[in-house]
């Protein structure tokens, strides 16, 4: 097998070794996608020390099942919780682990980000008859557009500076979109609102939105620092919600509803991926997410 491993600030190498075989309870996958995730870039940004392993949204083939492992064969496709992932093969436990839809395509069939966002979305109260507002329109925000325009709001805004990601959210079931600029507009509008940003800004700028007794669900990966909530937040009755479970048992019922959708074509990856890189290339890969290159909304590595 060959894996990539963090060596020094921004820089990559690629390790050979002999593959392992799945312990109890575990199945081999062969990777066939895994996606690079803005909450590494850090590490990878920084990094200092010893050998450092990334990767932890899978998707790819189960080539070998474990001892007690049952209902898995060589050649299903999985996906799911599987660490670290910029590898060829990896071992995880087979409970971590769910089908791929027939009907979805290797590179787009990331669960693990996937059951992120619709955990947070059923931390809030149901979009269906409710005006809701996505703000951060990145790879996990166009995500939540598509959640939540299938439980049937009144009213779906998405909000982001970017053009290209705001056409993507009117082309995945928003209503409605525009710039964090003309959103200040409409503070107190929205009975939900479900913030994707990581940034101050945009926080702030989710709490402004919401209504008197309506919800605000923070489920952006907020790392660059501490973060203020205005306390008029709690004068107008607002809800504080937490987006993020660590909960295995939560994120895999997440992960199994948002496969649903993807299997019943109600949700989709597949325009949101928009750059692959090989495992060679993986230090390209996060690259991307520091430059923003035009049209960019998701990297994958891929086997080739």
């Amino acid at each position: 097998m060959r894996y990539a491993q963090v060596v020094s600030a921004g820089h990559s190498e690629i390790v050979e070794a002999a593959d392992t075989p799945p312990g109890a309870g575990e199945v081999r996958v062969r990777t066939l996608a895994s996606g690079i995730c803005s909450s590494e870039a850090p590490a990878w940004a920084r990094h200092e020390g010893a050998p450092l392993r990334l990767g932890h949204e899978l998707t790819g083939e189960i080539e070998a099942v474990g001892p007690g492992v049952y209902g898995w064969s060589a050649g299903d496709r999985v996906t799911g919780f599987a660490s670290p992932a910029f590898a060829d093969v990896v071992n995880t436990p087979a409970a971590a682990l769910l089908p791929v839809p027939a009907n979805v395509p290797a590179v787009a069939a990331l669960g693990e980000p996937l059951a992120c966002v619709v955990e947070a979305l059923t931390r809030c109260p149901s979009a269906a008859g409710r005006r809701v507002a996505v703000v951060g329109l990145g790879f996990m925000g166009l995500i939540a557009v598509q959640a939540v325009a299938e439980a049937g709001p009144v009213r779906l805004i998405g909000v982001d500076p970017l053009p290209h990601v705001r056409d993507l959210a009117l082309a995945l079931g928003a209503g409605e979109v525009c710039t964090p600029e003309e959103a200040a507009g409409l503070a107190g509008s929205f009975d939900v609102v479900v913030e994707f940003t990581g940034k101050a800004a945009g926080l702030k700028l989710a709490g402004d939105l919401v209504t008197r007794h309506g919800t605000l669900c923070v489920a952006g990966y907020h790392h660059d620092g501490p973060r203020e909530l205005d306390v008029e937040l709690w004068y107008r009755g607002v809800t504080i919600v937490n987006g993020f479970s660590g909960e295995r048992r939560r994120t895999m019922a997440a992960l199994r509803e948002g496969l649903r959708l993807m299997a019943d074509r109600r949700l989709t990856l597949e325009p949101l991926i928009t750059h692959t890189v090989s495992l060679d290339d993986v230090d390209r890969g996060f690259g991307y997410l520091a430059d923003r290159p035009a049209g960019f909304v998701k990297c994958v590595v891929t086997p080739e």
